[in-house]
């Protein structure tokens, strides 16, 4: 998810993009703006034009979500001393 935190003689605006959309957050967290897509390049230029000055810009991890990105998973290397050419029927 994409946050970015902006202000204007005080008062700050909290914008974030997801999978949702982008919502934009007043000072008192209430949803000022929300779009069901991504508009978070043009509302930013618009806030700009306003006079609304960017403080943090980034990536952030969504409420709820996972602490760490998962990575790489490791193969799997099968059942413990089992060979690839082995099975059930022939080991036994």
């Amino acid at each position: 998810m994409r946050e970015t935190i902006l202000e204007k003689a005080g008062d700050r605006r909290v914008m974030r993009t997801d999978d949702a959309g982008t919502m934009v957050l007043d000072e008192a967290g209430m949803v000022a703006a929300r779009h069901g897509t991504d508009m978070h390049e043009t509302l930013l230029a618009s806030l700009r034009e306003e006079g609304w000055q960017v403080t943090a810009d980034g990536d952030r991890v969504p409420p709820g979500g996972p602490a760490n990105s998962p990575g790489a998973v490791a193969g799997d290397s099968g059942a413990p001393g089992l060979k690839a050419t082995e099975n059930d029927a022939i080991s036994s």
